[in-house]
């Protein structure tokens, strides 16, 4: 007689059940993978052509103040914030503006002493970048002004600039000076740029100064009056290093002509 047991097998079925599991496994596994969560860079972007950081000793209650002179010979300050196309942050007094008094009166600090110059838009032309020291006061816990403090003569401060080219982002220069006595001021870095945002030539380090020794003042068209010296020896700082490779012309005389 015919046999039916003979030929009944579940074994065939169980393949297909599992190949279909299989199946469905592996193209959850692909859709997870797909899942591209949004790029937080995306969040928030900075409308800038360059951008320049200076920071200093984050322990420390002294003011260092940053200057930045574009081409047409304007100067961002503190005294003078928005200029042209460049924009100080803010006006960073080191622990004076580091402090916020609580409602229940404790007292919150933020330990950074740092500056920030945004370059909006491209002014072809000479860069020039300084630091200046200019307050050695001490600031109480409280907020109020120690003016009994001596100042330190044996002081030292790191002074670091960067210097940030936004499109696209690439840090072109880094460096740093020793800060040692109130009104010291010195020349970080000096660039030129084309139209185009492109570098023009070298780095240079020719000190050009913007305050005046004795008030601590600039004049109204953003220069220190008669307190201007094209003269003093360059002198790099210590660290200082290109970091970018921009595309550099071996002749300026197209640009100059076009209307320098």
């Amino acid at each position: 007689m015919f046999d039916k047991n003979k030929y009944k097998s579940t074994i065939g079925f169980t393949d297909m059940l599992f190949n279909i599991l299989v199946g469905f496994a592996f193209l959850f596994i692909v859709a997870f993978l797909l899942i591209k969560p949004e790029a937080k860079k995306e969040d928030f972007e900075r409308k800038a052509e360059f951008v320049v950081v200076m920071e200093w000793d984050h322990d420390q209650p002294d003011d260092i103040d940053l200057y930045v002179n574009d081409p047409t010979n304007s100067t961002v300050h503190f005294r003078l914030p928005i200029t042209n196309f460049m924009y100080l942050d803010k006006d960073d007094l080191g622990y004076a503006n580091d402090i916020v008094k609580n409602v229940d009166g404790t007292i919150t600090k933020v330990n950074i002493n740092r500056e920030v110059v945004t370059i909006r838009g491209i002014i072809p032309g000479e860069y020039i970048i300084n630091a200046h020291y200019y307050s050695q006061r001490q600031w109480e816990h409280d907020g109020r002004l120690n003016t009994n403090i001596k100042q330190q003569k044996d002081k030292k401060l790191t002074v670091k600039i960067e210097l940030h080219k936004v499109q696209p982002y690439k840090i072109w220069w880094m460096g740093e000076k020793t800060f040692t006595h109130r009104g010291q001021e010195e020349t970080f870095v000096r660039f030129t740029i084309d139209p185009e945002g492109n570098r023009v030539g070298d780095f240079t380090y020719i000190e050009k100064k913007f305050v005046s020794p004795f008030r601590n003042t600039i004049g109204s068209t953003g220069f220190s009056e008669n307190f201007e010296n094209e003269d003093e020896p360059a002198h790099e700082p210590s660290g200082a290093v290109e970091l970018s490779n921009p595309q550099i012309r071996n002749s300026q005389i197209e640009w100059e002509q076009a209307g320098r």
